[in-house]
């Protein structure tokens, strides 16, 4: 293997290490991956290129199959405006964590756009609500996670429709079915009159069931 290698990709976790080290998560066109920044705690610009959300091309250092990488070159590709705001923040934590745990090689190429997008819509959009849950379930099928909606029911469970679990209502089950078969934004005219309360509550509780619970999940 190649222990020098170049990547892109956003920043969606960072986690201070006792030696001073910063160990950084990123959600890339390929996958999710970890990597050391050496004493990343300190305010450098290489930490600042390191801040969550940012969009970064960067280099790293790998010594076998089995060693974590070390981050040797960071470049800031793009940061996104509005993901301060207290609220957009925690649902963009949200999302990074979720396109995080579903990011496998096989589905990241289908994923990472979709979270793109979601995290400038909840950037930009009047509601970040709205582009939350578009992005939330759209992940979601992305992983090959979709539930189905071929039943009869008002109510999300395991995976199916029926009359237990998580209330949707008539126009959240026909919304979410626009979100999971429309392409690409068709589906964002018909989350604009829909409960996106409940959708929510049905993405994180179908998120729970599917992937296991998110840490970031009762921020939101």
């Amino acid at each position: 293997m190649e222990r020098y290698r170049l990547e892109e990709g956003i920043v969606v976790g960072r986690k201070p290490l006792a030696s001073g080290d910063l160990l950084v998560r990123f959600l890339t066109p390929k996958g999710s991956l970890e990597a050391v920044a050496r004493k990343g705690q300190r305010p450098t610009g290489r930490t600042g290129r390191l801040s969550l959300f940012h969009h970064v091309r960067f280099q790293l250092y790998q010594k076998g199959p089995a060693a974590l990488p070390t981050l040797t070159q960071v470049e800031l590709v793009g940061r996104l405006c509005g993901l301060e705001a207290p609220r957009r923040y925690l649902m963009a934590s949200y999302l990074a964590e979720l396109a995080y745990a579903l990011a496998s090689p096989e589905a990241a190429p289908r994923l990472f756009p979709v979270f793109v997008s979601g995290l400038r819509g909840v950037a930009k959009h009047p509601d970040p609500l709205l582009p939350l849950v578009w992005a939330g379930w759209r992940m979601v099928k992305a992983a090959g996670l979709a539930p189905s909606l071929l039943g009869q029911g008002t109510h999300l469970k395991e995976g199916r429709l029926g009359t237990e679990g998580v209330y949707l209502g008539e126009k959240g089950v026909e919304a979410l079915r626009a979100v999971l078969s429309l392409p690409g934004t068709e589906a964002l005219p018909h989350l604009e009159e829909a409960p996106l309360d409940r959708l929510l509550l049905g993405l994180k509780a179908h998120v729970a069931e599917q992937v296991g619970p998110l840490r970031s999940a009762p921020l939101v």
